[in-house]
């Protein structure tokens, strides 16, 4: 079961960086907890499909560019931790975010994320995860 949640998860980041909702919400529960990034800082949760589309709308009002670049999938049975980079281009603005660290950790359950959040800080992911960097190398 836990390849088919690294490939699940896998699948994911795809179908977020074309905009494909529907392909997304494919690998999501219905009743998901998804905090991204900014999410995150503001302590807010968007919650099941709706609060996906939610969310991936207020992204493009603010962003005109907004892309997540996973590289690799570690197997944490029920989860798996992603770690990985994002950029970013503000709307309006032009601002750039380039290559900055992102780390997401996914919760799985009958095939589906259930709940994922996204991490600045590695180390604050890998505590979240009960891992550490040493165990990622074995």
């Amino acid at each position: 079961m836990s390849q088919q949640n690294v490939d699940i998860a896998r699948r994911t980041f795809p179908a977020f960086n074309r905009g494909d909702v529907d392909g997304f919400l494919e690998c999501i529960d219905p009743d998901v907890e998804w905090i991204p990034i900014m999410a995150a800082l503001e302590g807010r949760v968007y919650r099941g499909h709706e609060g996906i589309r939610r969310w991936m709308e207020d992204l493009k009002t603010d962003w005109e560019v907004f892309e997540v670049h996973p590289e690799k999938f570690h197997d944490l049975g029920d989860q798996v931790l992603v770690l990985g980079r994002w950029r970013a281009r503000a709307r309006g603005s032009g601002v750039e975010l380039e290559d900055r660290p992102g780390t997401w950790l996914l919760t799985l359950r009958d095939r589906r994320v259930v709940w994922m959040q996204t991490y600045t800080d590695r180390t604050e992911a890998l505590e979240a995860a009960g891992v550490s960097e040493q165990d990622l190398a074995e």
